[in-house]
């Protein structure tokens, strides 16, 4: 028998290790979208497949099932399934089943996902963090599967900082500023980015400009000129328009953002010292709080005008619709209070008593909270929207001025005006968990998923 030497077994072995290798490279590269379960005597494999198309009306499932006894076909598979995402769930109603194989032991079915808007967001988008579908029932079994999309993305925020005319970027996860854009003399309050991530809107307050930069290069590539100063810019939940509130003179401008040009000016409704906007869930109207004169213009989308004023507390500085479109809440910094109004009716139906110098105000994703900044104490107010009672106060910083909610719910950024600073809070655990030092004066956020 002819002899194997040493060193040919080693050659042998390595080129099979990196065929093995090789094999598992190319299985997990073709795999990355199918997921499998098995239990109680049923496999299932499912794949996602149209990963790639984000912007699909329809996501498309594919699922194999096996089994060496029983009817699969006996399943109403249609009850038995559940999507959700980082958002929350999807409505039964956007899922349909639908048969390509009709076998008792080896069929195949297409799970059709309808890609719904969410809260302004699809459910499907390149902000999506996860999906996880489940199939619960099969012999009283569950079979859960799981996508991560986005994971390595980065969640930035953008905020403006008033007295040195400037845009601090913070990377959320990170806790710290990586960029500052300059803006002008003095920035707006407010900051808005269109929902495909390529234009940043922000503003030189006292000059009257409105500065559009594209986030690719974070260079500036147009400015627009409003009548008066610019305080107030906010953006529509379909991204078409900007409104921005003068804050001097009553007057709105609107920006359509496809033209990236001034289409209205609006005057007649509108209260002393316009100061901030926000849009009810489908944008058919926007709230806009008027500082001095104590009300509310309500604004009708696309024609752009005033169709009722609200009156509500003193100082009303900042508004915001709940998500589910039932209530709006104003923060009214002169009465140290929020106002509650029916959306149903527009009249106002509550006030409550918060804390001193009452400035920014968000309501939760579930539409169950509320939370206040407020200057003059230096806290976060935390209120029950259905008993209205406030649960908790949270220490922030001197001049709590505004904040919001990252796109999942889980942190709150803060920015306090006098210490130059945003700080984040845990949703959860309501517990302080940084403080990141930003320009001069910061005011409002707007996120990115980058």
């Amino acid at each position: 028998m002819k002899k194997v030497k040493f060193t040919q077994i080693m050659t042998f072995g390595f080129i099979l290790l990196v065929l093995f290798i090789s094999s598992i490279s190319v299985s997990a590269n073709s795999d990355d979208w199918t997921r499998t379960s098995s239990a109680e005597g049923v496999s299932l494999e499912i794949k996602l497949v149209n990963s790639a198309e984000m912007d699909s009306e329809e996501l498309l499932f594919e699922v194999y099932l096996s089994t060496h006894s029983g009817n699969l076909l006996d399943n109403n598979f249609e009850e038995l399934i559940t999507v959700r995402n980082d958002q929350g769930y999807l409505n039964n109603e956007n899922i349909n089943w639908e048969w390509e194989r009709e076998s008792s032991h080896h069929p195949i079915g297409l799970i059709k996902i309808k890609n719904a808007t969410i809260d302004g967001q699809k459910f499907y988008s390149d902000k999506t963090e996860y999906l996880e579908l489940e199939i619960n029932g099969i012999r009283e079994e569950s079979h859960r599967f799981r996508w991560n999309i986005n994971q390595n993305k980065k969640l930035l925020s953008y905020i403006p900082n008033a007295a040195d005319g400037t845009v601090s970027v913070m990377d959320i996860d990170a806790e710290k500023v990586i960029n500052t854009i300059e803006v002008g003399e003095e920035a707006s309050h407010g900051i808005e980015i269109t929902p495909d991530g390529r234009f940043l809107y922000t503003g030189d307050f006292q000059n009257g400009l409105i500065k559009i930069f594209d986030l690719s290069s974070n260079e500036l590539i147009k400015t627009l000129e409003v009548n008066s100063t610019a305080h107030g810019i906010d953006m529509s939940p379909d991204g078409k328009y900007i409104l921005v509130a003068s804050g001097s003179e009553s007057e709105v401008a609107v920006i359509d953002t496809a033209k990236q040009e001034i289409v209205k000016v609006i005057e007649e409704g509108i209260g002393d010292s316009p100061s901030h906007i926000d849009f009810d869930p489908v944008g058919k109207y926007a709230i806009l709080t008027n500082l001095e004169s104590d009300d509310v213009s309500v604004i009708s989308i696309p024609d752009f005008e005033v169709t009722v004023r609200i009156p509500v507390g003193d100082g009303p500085n900042e508004g915001r619709v709940a998500p589910d479109g039932r209530y709006a809440y104003t923060a009214n910094w002169e009465s140290n209070s929020v106002s509650v109004i029916d959306l149903n009716k527009f009249v106002v139906v509550d006030e409550i008593e918060v804390g001193e110098g009452t400035h920014g105000i968000i309501v939760s994703p579930d539409s169950k909270k509320i939370w206040t900044a407020n200057r003059k104490t230096n806290d976060v107010a935390i209120i029950d929207a259905e008993t209205r009672q406030i649960e908790r106060y949270i220490d922030a910083g001197e001049y709590a001025n505004h904040l919001e909610f990252t796109p999942d719910g889980k942190k709150v950024v803060v920015t306090n005006a006098r210490d130059n600073e945003a700080i984040l809070i845990d949703t959860e655990t309501y517990e302080v968990i940084s403080r990141i030092q930003l320009g001069e004066e910061p005011h409002e956020i707007s996120f990115l998923i980058k």
